[in-house]
């Protein structure tokens, strides 16, 4: 089954959104950063037609989409890539933590991030 960027991006960050108003930051603190890191692979994906899927999970996802993104420097995704704090304290691993591992801070600031990278990638949410 192909990789479906697009779709995953918007789900992860609608999910995170009901996890947040339901007050389970941890859980949508997770999906959150999900929707980012799907937002950056279909954004790539978009602007080089052909090119094959880029792989891997935040912080590390940001330096290997840059590289993808070298002749695309102009674009906006890549822009938003060459912010030094994008996603810094996200990691993957955050999955294995116990609750109260993300404060509602860090899930703002990762939603504002993510929503950010998810119209640069083109991908627009449905109300």
């Amino acid at each position: 089954m192909p990789d479906d960027f697009e779709h995953s991006a918007i789900r992860h960050y609608d999910d995170a959104e009901t996890l947040a108003a339901a007050g389970s930051i941890d859980g949508a603190g997770h999906l959150i950063g999900f929707s980012a890191e799907c937002g950056i692979k279909h954004g790539i994906s978009a602007l080089i037609a052909g090119i094959d899927p880029v792989h891997g999970h935040l912080p590390d996802l940001v330096d290997k989409a840059k590289r993808a993104l070298n002749q695309r420097r102009q674009s906006r995704l890549y822009t938003i890539l060459k912010d030094k704090d994008l996603f810094v304290s996200w990691k993957v691993e955050t999955r294995y933590s116990s609750n109260g591992s993300i404060t509602k801070l860090e899930y703002d600031t990762w939603r504002t991030q993510a929503f950010s990278i998810l119209g640069a990638a083109g991908l627009r949410r449905r109300k």
